[in-house]
């Protein structure tokens, strides 16, 4: 059995920069990813679905960013 981490690193290695992942869930779980997500650099947004604000399901837009190391990151060899 996977873990939302182990799924959510898989999918940062698959997807290209500027890829997008749209996930649909209970609030608690979208926070949960959003929260991974983000420490992954990634932008996302979270909105309501066709049933309004008071459903206890959202979604989740989540973009995968290009970065690079700055400058100021360096590796010891």
């Amino acid at each position: 059995m996977c873990n939302i981490e182990d799924i959510l690193l898989e999918m940062d290695r698959i997807l290209r920069p500027e890829g997008t992942v749209i996930i649909r869930d209970q609030v608690n779980v979208l926070t949960m990813v959003n929260r991974l997500v983000r420490g992954m650099r990634w932008s996302t947004r979270m909105v309501d679905h066709e049933d309004g604000p008071l459903a206890p399901e959202k979604i989740l837009f989540a973009v995968k960013q290009y970065w690079v190391a700055g400058e100021n990151n360096t590796t010891s060899s």
